[in-house]
């Protein structure tokens, strides 16, 4: 049996010189934090959700996001999967657009991170701003707490090197 040959790009990060795949795994959270910190008959007594959404006790609205980091020198975006907490309103507006082509010319919507991003600090709870971009992606999200290092990450971008960083703890 022939073995296939697999080649993935490699960039080199200018700090230290280390080879990083491009296409690495991208640090993803399953579940918001509060709902990730319930025993399973917990959630599933009090919360529905998907791989997109969860809502629980009908008060909290959790939807999943992408946080993109543009990373330096290679035109690319480093992308966290996040989850963020959306009011009721937001959340009845989401799943109103779920299917709709043209969900990407709402207004953005209200929201407040739901992980606590490891490698960063004051993400939990951060005001994040999230942006429909259609029915077969996922919102993205942009901080606008300035006292959350995801938004100088977010506005100044991030290296190479960061980028792994974040991937490593996928590993």
């Amino acid at each position: 049996m022939a073995k296939e040959s697999m080649s993935q790009e490699l960039i080199k990060c200018p700090c230290c010189e280390k080879m990083v795949p491009a296409n690495d795994v991208e640090l993803t959270y399953r579940l918001p934090d509060d709902i990730a910190c319930m025993d399973e008959e917990e959630r599933a007594s009090t919360c529905k959700y998907t791989n997109d959404y969860v809502v629980c006790d009908d008060e909290y609205f959790y939807l999943r996001c992408i946080l993109p980091l543009p990373v330096h020198d290679t035109g690319r975006e480093y992308c966290l999967g996040v989850w963020v907490q959306i009011s009721p309103n937001s959340f009845n507006k989401v799943w109103e657009l779920w299917d709709d082509e043209e969900q990407a010319n709402e207004l953005p919507m209200r929201g407040l991170l739901a992980n606590n991003v490891h490698l960063s600090t004051g993400a939990e709870s951060a005001e994040v701003m999230i942006q429909l971009t259609g029915p077969t992606s996922r919102p993205v999200a942009i901080v606008k707490d300035e006292a959350c290092s995801l938004y100088k990450e977010q506005q100044s971008g991030i290296t190479i090197h960061r980028a792994s960083e974040y991937s490593d703890l996928c590993r």
